[in-house]
């Protein structure tokens, strides 16, 4: 007989590959969750992982344990999410926003939403690409809004809207006051861009690296909310979704269209074993009025 505690820890184990990885789904110390592990393989007799260089790889025996764990976590994460609605009776919906997205179209869809519906309450957080899946997985979030896709069996995505790509300036630039600019005049100066890895980024890359273009980039940032501020400060150019500037510009800055048609998605993501709620729906459709009321919808 194992308990529920060896079977979060195991299955946390086959997802991650590493203890270390695992003891960041359940939030606790790599050190607790491989004390628990050797436990375990004790107490059941066999090995349940081959412990290697490229992590711990699953033996058949485990591999064959998958299906009955996610039933037991399925289920489990069932009784918390409906314990935890007991416990907080006066939060409707609970969800997360890509970062330019929380300061942008996140705070106006609810500011709609609050004006229409005078009891809606919610909690929102800011959340990155690595951890949507976790917190959806958990039950720590109803949904997660993003301009981005993630490609995994669990989770559903539904498109709301798309937007495009603009070039956000100083208003003491030269190019500032052009309603649009080609990829060859903002190569022409210094640019603001992100983490070489980043998904926006390695698009960015593409788009010059197929006009022949090897733009000068003076500073480099992770988030596209600090680059708006280096913006303001006339450190360079920086490319990013009207999203993140929808409700309003930066002060100081100006905002052009781009020579080219490249659109950022909006997406609601959600598990699939957890369809959206009523008042989700009712969240959606605000954001998508809201949209459509806006300088995007002119895009679209």
């Amino acid at each position: 007989m194992i308990s529920i505690r060896q079977v979060e820890v195991i299955r946390a184990v086959l997802l991650a590959r590493s203890v270390s990885g695992a003891a960041q789904l359940l939030n606790v110390s790599a050190a607790a969750v491989s004390r628990m592990l050797r436990h375990t393989e004790t107490h059941i007799g066999f090995a349940l992982f081959s412990r290697t260089s490229k992590g711990f790889i699953p033996t058949p025996e485990a591999n064959a344990l998958m299906e009955d764990l996610e039933s037991v976590h399925s289920g489990l994460s069932r009784i918390q999410a409906r314990l935890a609605q007991r416990e907080r009776t006066d939060v409707s919906l609970r969800f997360g926003t890509s970062p330019g997205l929380g300061l942008s179209l996140a705070p106006k869809s609810l500011a709609e939403m609050q004006r229409r519906v005078p009891r809606f309450h919610f909690e929102l957080a800011v959340v990155h690409i690595k951890e949507i899946l976790p917190q959806l997985e958990f039950r720590q979030l109803d949904f997660a809004l993003t301009i981005y896709d993630i490609d995994d069996p669990r989770l559903s995505t539904r498109r709301l809207a798309e937007a495009p790509l603009v070039c956000l300036m100083s208003e003491n630039h030269p190019l500032s006051g052009r309603k649009e600019v080609t990829l060859e005049e903002i190569a022409a100066h210094p640019l603001v861009g992100y983490d070489p890895l980043s998904f926006q980024q390695q698009l960015i890359d593409e788009l010059f690296q197929n006009r022949g273009l090897k733009p000068e980039y003076r500073a480099r940032c992770r988030l596209m909310n600090s680059a708006c501020a280096l913006v303001q400060e006339n450190l360079g150019l920086t490319l990013l979704d009207q999203f993140t500037v929808y409700t309003r510009l930066p002060a100081g800055t100006t905002m052009a269209r781009l020579d080219l048609d490249y659109r950022f998605p909006l997406n609601v993501i959600t598990m699939k074993d957890a369809p959206p709620s009523r008042d989700a729906e009712r969240y959606f459709a605000e954001v998508e009025r809201v949209i459509n009321m806006g300088p995007i919808a002119d895009q679209m």
